[in-house]
């Protein structure tokens, strides 16, 4: 006992659902293939908002023992979170990235020259990441220089 004007907007309802728009799928397949735009951070920002040397406190205690040759240290590296390193050989290179010296504080901008601990494919030490500017290194006789000065006996 429904009115004619009921039964009129159910079957077009009904036909609207069942017999779609032969435009509308055509709508959403070029909907779901439009290209996203990929947005990419600028790379100063990504530098300035991820730098770990920003990130690390200094070593609780650090001094240059001996220098062993003209490129590299003996190196006392103590550090609770890093560990203790009683002569460890730092090699001398060029920083890759903008940090802070081990020893002095000072800003390393890349490109100066550096000590970082010898590294090798089966031993990374947990401080393999840190550096000492060459130029906060004290001028320390080498081994060689200490061996031919004392005849030898060194």
């Amino acid at each position: 006992m429904t009115s004619q004007s009921d039964d009129d907007i159910a079957r077009r309802v009904l036909l609207g659902v069942l017999m779609l728009d032969p435009q509308a799928p055509q709508l959403t397949i070029r909907a779901r293939r439009a290209p996203k735009k990929k947005r990419r951070l600028p790379r100063q920002l990504i530098k300035t908002e991820f730098n770990p040397a920003e990130l690390e406190a200094p070593p609780s205690r650090v001094s240059v023992l001996e220098q062993l040759s003209s490129k590299s240290l003996s190196v006392y590296w103590s550090d609770p979170r890093s560990g203790h390193y009683a002569n460890q050989v730092w090699r001398i290179g060029v920083a890759r990235i903008d940090a802070f010296c081990a020893l002095s504080g000072m800003p390393i901008c890349r490109g100066d020259a550096v000590y970082r601990p010898r590294v090798s494919p089966s031993y990374l030490p947990a401080n393999h990441n840190r550096m000492i500017l060459a130029a906060a290194v004290p001028e320390l006789p080498t081994a060689r220089t200490l061996r031919s000065e004392s005849g030898g006996l060194f």
